[in-house]
């Protein structure tokens, strides 16, 4: 049997990555020659304490991080991760199980090499709450520039390979993930009102692989059809593939953009923000939202588009993996913006004892619109002095104005400016990817 023959795709797309891993699995080669017995050892078996099981994570930088047990070590850090389609550990866990043939992580620009193993437990929760998998397929490689990322040590990735053995609630306001038996729950016969509550199909990204991420369809502009994954790995709203934002319109030549960096497992990468004029997901609808446009691997790699947690922590999210469906439930109306999104002056400043100083003016910013010029000292905000609004309160008004701010800047007199001339200018705060507005 040919190398061709043997291999399947495992994509991984959490933590802002999309990445393929091929991996060549030594359960083909057992095929009949092997005994039940010996078979079994190859089954995944699944298993809770009790019908449902509560996991509560913490959820930080926009990441689900829970702990559990893998192949007798205790205590482990890991991101519970819907991009991922098999768990991924780090090789330093130095964990044993019965061997596959090595893997290739090819990632956005550039690969790296993976261990694949057959775990023989892995166990989420704690106490009596907890939920486990045996005789499940992992990755080992190196996760350092996933906890450099995260600012803490991460041990692993729980990916779909796990989850599909139950039915997953993700309640990001309690920050609890429910664990529910999918012979005795079932979300598809719920009935969404497609406003605050939406019951999604998915469908595998590789249909004739044993293991594929999950596909959620959308729209992009002028009607162009256009597949997400479903990637609570992500930390970002929305993920768009620059060559399918660019055949569908959805980004042209003039269309205003700003530079955002994302990161795979041992990369970090480029990218752009912009605004999208129009994206639906399903009946969900989008549009206007600032979105992330990725081009990796020189488009060549990661054609699908990402829905991230960004997006999802809007909702209460129920996962059905087995019978392909994801219902989701709008608990708020709140919803945290990208961070492109937040009305800026565009301005750049260092303090010097009591005094605020220009350092630097972003092009097209309301701040240049205004006037404002490099080495201004800023006098008053809104009509009162530096002195009596007080320091930290004068930087924060200017870090993150509210509404329109009037400055009263003193011009410097070596940055070409009148030293005695002084000016009061009117600033309308405005996202950066809203400057080119008249």
């Amino acid at each position: 049997m040919r190398d061709n023959q043997l291999r399947r795709s495992v994509a991984l797309t959490g933590i802002g990555r999309m990445l393929t891993i091929c991996v060549v699995t030594a359960l083909l080669l057992a095929g009949a020659s092997l005994s039940v017995a010996a078979q079994s050892k190859f089954i995944t078996e699944f298993a809770m304490d009790t019908p449902t099981v509560d996991v509560p994570f913490v959820y930080s930088q926009h990441q689900i991080i829970i702990h559990g047990e893998a192949g007798g070590k205790k205590d482990l850090t890991l991101l519970f991760d819907t991009g991922a389609s098999v768990p991924l550990f780090d090789k330093s866990l130095e964990l044993e199980g019965y061997n596959f043939p090595d893997a290739v992580i090819q990632e956005a620009d550039g690969n790296s090499n993976a261990r694949a193993v057959l775990l023989g437990d892995l166990v989420i929760g704690q106490d009596q709450q907890i939920v486990r998998a045996r005789n499940l397929g992992v990755l080992l490689s190196d996760l350092s520039q996933v906890s450099k990322v995260m600012g803490r040590k991460i041990d692993g990735i729980v990916g779909l390979s796990f989850m599909t053995g139950f039915i997953v609630e993700i309640d990001y306001g309690k920050k609890n993930l429910r664990f529910m038996s999918p012979r005795k729950f079932a979300i598809s016969d719920r009935k969404p009102d497609n406003q605050s509550t939406f019951l999604l199909s998915l469908k595998d990204s590789e249909p004739k692989r044993p293991t594929s991420t999950l596909l959620v369809s959308g729209k992009l502009i002028g009607d162009y059809d256009y597949d997400f994954i479903l990637d609570t790995g992500f930390g970002g709203y929305v993920s768009v593939a620059k060559a399918a934002a660019q055949l569908s319109g959805l980004m042209k030549n003039d269309t205003p953009h700003i530079p955002a960096e994302s990161f795979s497992v041992s990369h970090r990468f480029k990218s752009e923000k912009i605004r999208a004029s129009f994206l639906m997901l399903g009946d969900i609808n989008l549009s206007n939202r600032i979105i992330q446009v990725d081009a990796r691997n020189g488009d060549s790699y990661g054609q699908n588009g990402i829905i991230g947690n960004r997006l999802l922590q809007n909702y209460r999210i129920t996962l059905d993996c087995q019978r392909h469906r994801v219902w989701l439930e709008r608990p708020t109306s709140k919803e945290e913006r990208d961070q492109a999104a937040k009305p800026t002056l565009g301005l750049t400043i260092r303090t010097d004892g009591g005094m605020i100083r220009v350092v630097r003016v972003a092009p097209m910013s309301p701040a240049a619109r205004a006037g404002v010029q490099m080495g201004d000292e800023i006098l008053r905000i809104d009509g009162l002095s530096v002195g009596e609004i007080g320091m930290q309160t004068a930087i924060t008004i200017l870090a993150s104005p509210d509404g329109p701010t009037d400055l009263e800047v003193k011009h410097d007199m070596n940055a070409g400016g009148d030293s005695n001339s002084q000016a009061t200018l009117k600033l309308i705060p405005a996202s950066p990817l809203d400057w080119h507005a008249e």
